[in-house]
């Protein structure tokens, strides 16, 4: 017995993937095309009735009453191996909770090869949500979840009654009793969220409330602080008209063991799985995937002053480091200590900038394993005190990865970094604090 508690110690835990979307209602600009028909399970509400909230009413997001007494939350759920990715996750998981699952003969969407693109009716795409950015990645011992933004179009705006139960049936993403998914999903306000934010579980008194979805709601309270957090962080974005507030999300290219750099954008959220015309292999439907994730930071540290980077001296690449076992260090505690080792004064230095330029997660052929690489930045105003024996500090023309030169004119272009959101915030840990601050 003694034996084998050593060894469960020394085992490595896989870590099982989440997959969670903040989805803000859309509409397809500069179009007359066909309306979003979800397929409600009972009541179907009137197509005709779908009116589109107008904008100065701010956005809308889905909200999904998940089997009581769970309460409300975001669409999500385990990531399993039909997924491909966790982006085809939170997609999946968006139609079954919140749309209709009898769509999920498209999927996988986001990884799908051109064949099945060109075989799926363009009507039918209008009734998938799409993932637009990665909004958070927290990576702990024995899970990682990723919280993306995504879009959902709804292309109706025929109805123009102002009647306010005629605009809760427009509201209607799927009717209760709902299914084996979802007990009922809905459009909602960031201000209505805000409204149920403080309720406990368990409190069935009515909602004191305007709107006529929160004086009817069951279950009355969230699941989590997701809704209000993501919620907030996308209207606060929104209405400032400033960039969203996470990663946009970008498809990768796979060559063998390279990875190609041929996106236009270098920066973001990169997924891709090797070997992906032999999906159908690696199927086991129902099964939830379990990754034992392999972790790793490579950083870009550039002195302003003298238009250098620091290289390592073994590899001639940016500086990196692994996580070999997450159960004792997690991702971004890793990211944190490899700035503060260049910067010691991180995070609240005022002579650095400090930030997050790319993640890319790779699965691995074998369908269980898979790579999670980040990419941070800091930016020091001096580097005189700085005296590492591993590393060099070149000019920009000197550095031999692609990848890496492309970081490095982001970095160095003032303009492109005002454009991009590239904040550390996006990784997220145990330790990290359950809320971010709201603005809203």
């Amino acid at each position: 017995m003694e034996n084998d508690n050593n060894m469960k110690e020394d085992v490595i835990l896989p870590t099982v993937s989440y997959s969670l979307s903040a989805i803000v209602r859309t509409k397809k600009e500069g179009s007359n095309s066909s309306k979003l028909e979800y397929a409600l399970v009972h009541d179907k509400v009137d197509a005709a009735a779908r009116k589109r909230v107008k904008e100065k009413k701010g956005q809308q997001y889905t909200l999904v009453h998940e089997k009581p007494p769970r309460g409300w939350w975001l669409p999500g759920g385990g990531v399993e191996h039909r997924d491909i990715t966790p982006v085809d996750g939170a997609i999946r998981e968006a139609l079954e909770e919140a749309g209709s699952p009898s769509l999920s003969h498209m999927l996988p969407l986001f990884t799908t090869t051109k064949t099945n693109e060109e075989n799926i009716n363009e009507d039918e795409l209008q009734l998938i949500p799409t993932m637009t950015h990665l909004l958070s990645l927290e990576q702990s011992p024995g899970r990682q979840r990723f919280i993306f933004r995504g879009e959902w179009i709804d292309d109706d705006d025929n109805n123009d009654s102002t009647d306010d139960s005629n605009t809760h049936n427009c509201n209607v993403l799927k009717c209760s009793p709902g299914d084996d998914e979802s007990e009922e999903a809905q459009w909602v306000t960031q201000n209505e969220v805000q409204q149920i934010a403080n309720r406990h579980r368990g409190d069935t008194t009515q909602v004191e409330s305007d709107s006529t979805f929160l004086q009817q709601m069951r279950d009355p309270w969230l699941r989590g602080h997701e809704p209000v957090t993501f919620f907030g962080l996308l209207e606060y974005a929104w209405q400032q008209n400033e960039v969203v507030p996470g990663l946009p999300v970008y498809k990768m290219n796979l060559s063998g063991n390279d990875v190609e750099v041929e996106e236009e954008e270098v920066t973001g959220a990169f997924f891709g799985r090797h070997t992906l015309d032999e999906e159908s292999k690696l199927v086991h439907h129902g099964s939830r995937s379990a990754l034992l994730t392999h972790l790793k930071c490579s950083l870009l540290v550039y002195d302003k002053l003298q238009q250098t980077f620091a290289i390592d001296k073994a590899t001639n690449t940016f500086p990196s480091s692994f996580v070999s076992d997450q159960n004792k260090l997690s991702l971004k505690k890793l990211v944190d200590d490899m700035i503060s080792y260049y910067n010691p004064s991180h995070p609240s230095a005022d002579d650095a900038s400090v930030g997050l330029l790319r993640v890319q997660h790779i699965i691995h052929e074998n369908g269980r394993e898979a790579t999670l690489t980040v990419y941070p930045y800091t930016i020091l105003a001096d580097t005189s005190e700085i005296s590492h024996d591993e590393i060099d500090w070149v000019p920009i023309d000197e550095l031999s990865i692609s990848l890496e030169r492309r970081l490095v004119e982001v970095v160095m272009d003032d303009n492109q970094m005002k454009e991009k959101y590239l904040s550390l915030d996006v990784l997220r840990d145990k330790e990290s604090p359950r809320r971010y601050k709201s603005h809203v």
